[in-house]
């Protein structure tokens, strides 16, 4: 049997897949199901002779029983501490995140005040002010803790790395105490550099020369984190296998330049790879792209071939020995962009022949970023609900752009005591990062940047499409598979048309939510209300959605008196401004402006907007088609009406209402991307 590694690697992580949907009891029955599958399997000779029938319902039944044992052996002891006060004592483990004006921690413990509880734990912290401590260093704190979630896929990511649990700082004080961790080393590094970049770089684009280098996006602007994201470029900012080749490479041309022997090159070579892995934080990708290479160094000091699918199915069953890890978008995404560069991007580049260098470099990125939109389009349009338009096509600028300032940022750091090198490279590295930076603002400008992918029809497009392909890849043959692609271009393409018609009258109600609170964004085909827009966050994710829709905007409503409301209104210009006082200065670019304690208006066919503001409260009442929802500010008693938004919340992800003549449907839109 060929590639039992990539065998071994997928069954696994698509069992998990199925599993982290479902409830604990499903789990008990699968393994059963999967338990007695495999042992048909062995006693049926044909599928016995074959192997990778038998070695697939194994690893389903291991997948199960690695779910289960972590279920309740990690999961539900952790459980048990949610809502509740305790005293801790715990240590920084990774860089801070500032959110806002609060400062985020992932730190571990060393001891619980609670008994019978678990003691050795990872979660978040949230302090209001920054901890005055080094990392590892010994901390007594009151923390207030809170379960994430009640599954990995709610969790957005919290889960794959090991964190059950988030709390809130009461008090703390720091001791001479320091755990001891070859971590802390890493750490530290990850700081000098980050240190390094800022004093030798203006913001924002050390931010992104950051980003690029160790994957730490902390200091990235709102506003360019959404850019990136709306001009499907935001890979280029986690380290993965792209920054590892390039990084690898420099280190191989170095090696031999100095007439390095073979061995030693590949030994020094692999340690550098671990060390690269450190210090961007063993994230998900750079932690595949890691184990790829290193399996491809390991079989050419045996000077062994390494099969590729063989060595990525390797890194996913590593990665997913952690059970939650496949609910991970980063994960996923990792592992279906290298699935589709190895399986779909071969096919694409045989079809065709450039005659010229230029026209080949433009073909073959174009191959790759097509093949890698294919694979993850499913993962997208779960987790996202949107797809960039342009980002195929601006890889073929965006990826030389990127290794251009990932090279100039390595030798900026390599050379940082001669002043004459570092001033050249670290100008090198403004320059490329300043060019990405206007790219992607210009991209997330035009009108459509980014398609709405989040309907249900489109989810049963894709899935047709997929189950199209992979009956041809079964029974492969060449002349199916050319039908293949036509079959399944032409449902996907009828499929998106029907549901671009028949949704044609829809409005859409959608909840997006900022640092501590949330806003409210109404809109069809043309125009939209925007209701409390409080942070930047907010901000910088409606005026990209009015870009990317080319929506007008026919009324603001500025519940707290917000900046951002008004800046808002003077970009886009707004039919109506709505505010409860008279503080409308700084407004030159809106038609009408209402300060009165309430008004009923039929803004456009179907949606009726009423507002009203009092002592006690203010709170926007939507009524599209025979559907209500109501906008509040403060709200007590949440049981007396259905749709309720308040606006005062802060949750983990974004909602969108599809609301028409026949009621609506709502679906939740992870965070996953932020």
């Amino acid at each position: 049997m060929k590639r039992v590694f990539a065998h071994i690697g997928f069954s696994f992580a698509i069992t998990l897949i199925v599993l982290n949907f479902l409830k604990i009891e499903a789990a008990f029955v699968i393994l059963a199901i999967t338990g007695v599958a495999f042992a048909v399997s062995v006693f049926i000779r044909k599928t016995r002779n074959s192997l990778s029938v038998p070695l697939c319902m194994f690893m389903a039944v291991l997948a199960c029983a690695v779910f289960i044992s972590n279920y309740f052996c990690f999961f539900l002891p952790q459980k048990e501490l949610d809502a509740k006060t305790v005293n801790v004592d715990f240590y920084i483990v990774d860089l801070e995140e500032k959110k806002n004006d609060a400062f985020v921690y992932t730190v571990k413990t060393s001891f619980i005040d609670k008994e019978n509880m678990p003691q050795n734990i990872k979660l978040t912290v949230k302090s209001e002010s920054k901890i005055e401590a080094a990392y590892y260093q010994n901390i007594n704190g009151t923390v207030k803790l809170r379960l994430i979630a009640e599954n990995g896929f709610d969790s957005y990511g919290s889960f794959g790395n090991g964190i059950f649990l988030s709390g809130k700082l009461l008090d703390y004080s720091v001791t001479d105490e320091n755990v001891f961790s070859i971590n802390k080393f890493f750490l530290n590094q990850r700081e000098n550099i980050k240190s390094f970049v800022s004093s030798n770089i203006k913001s924002p684009e050390s931010s992104v020369i950051t980003a690029l280098l160790i994957g730490d996006k902390s200091d990235l602007p709102n506003q360019i984190n959404e850019n990136f994201k709306y001009s499907g470029v935001s890979h280029i900012m986690a380290v993965s296998g792209l920054h590892l080749a390039i990084f690898c490479g420099a280190v191989s041309f170095l090696l031999r330049k100095l007439k390095i022997p073979r061995t030693a090159q590949m030994l020094i070579t692999l340690l550098c790879v671990v060390i690269y892995m450190s210090l961007a934080g063993f994230s998900k990708s750079i932690f595949r792209a890691g184990i790829m290479m290193i399996m491809l160094l390991c079989g050419r000091l045996l000077n062994e071939r390494s099969d590729s699918l063989n060595s990525l199915g390797m890194a996913v069953f590593i990665i997913c020995l952690n059970p939650f890890a496949v609910t991970d978008a980063g994960a996923l995404l990792t592992a279906t962009s290298v699935l589709g560069i190895l399986v779909i991007n071969p096919l694409l580049v045989q079809l065709y022949r450039p005659k010229t260098w230029l026209a080949g470099y433009v073909y073959k990125t174009v191959c790759v970023s097509l093949s890698v939109f294919i694979t993850t389009l499913p993962v997208i349009c779960i987790t996202f609900g949107y797809i960039s338009l342009f980002g195929i096509l601006l890889n073929i600028v965006m990826i030389p752009l990127a290794q251009a300032a990932l090279i100039s940022s390595f030798l900026m750091i390599l050379f940082g005591k001669i002043h004459p090198l570092l001033f050249i490279f670290s100008r090198l590295c403004r320059l490329f990062a300043s060019i990405m930076i206007l790219i992607t603002e210009k991209t997330a400008a035009i009108p459509y940047a980014v398609a709405d992918v989040s309907e249900n029809k489109i989810f049963l497009a894709i899935g047709a499409v997929f189950i199209f392909f992979g009956m041809a890849f079964l029974f492969y043959r060449k002349r199916l598979l050319k039908h293949t692609v036509l079959i399944a271009a032409a449902i996907f393409t009828i499929v998106i048309m029907l549901s671009d018609f028949i949704g044609y009258n829809n409005i859409y109600v959608k909840e997006i939510n900022g640092y501590y609170t949330s806003s409210v964004v109404v809109y069809n085909k043309k125009n939209a209300v925007v209701i409390g827009v409080d942070d930047s966050l907010q901000y910088y994710s409606v005026s990209n959605m009015i870009k990317s829709k080319n929506l007008s905007v026919s009324m603001i409503v500025d519940i707290n008196n917000s900046d951002y409301s008004k800046k808002l209104a003077n970009k886009f210009g707004a039919l109506n401004y709505v505010c409860d006082n008279e503080n409308i200065k700084y407004l030159n670019n809106c038609s009408n402006f209402f300060s009165d304690d309430d008004f009923i208006v039929d803004l456009w066919p179907q949606l009726n907007v009423e507002y009203k503001s009092n002592a006690q409260n203010q709170y926007v009442h939507l009524q599209i088609y025979d559907t209500e929802f109501l906008c509040v500010k403060k709200y007590e008693d949440r049981n007396l009406y259905d749709n309720i938004i308040c606006l005062n919340d802060k949750s983990d992800y974004d909602v969108v209402y599809t609301v028409n003549q026949n009621g609506f449907n709502q679906r939740r839109l992870n965070e996953w991307q932020r």
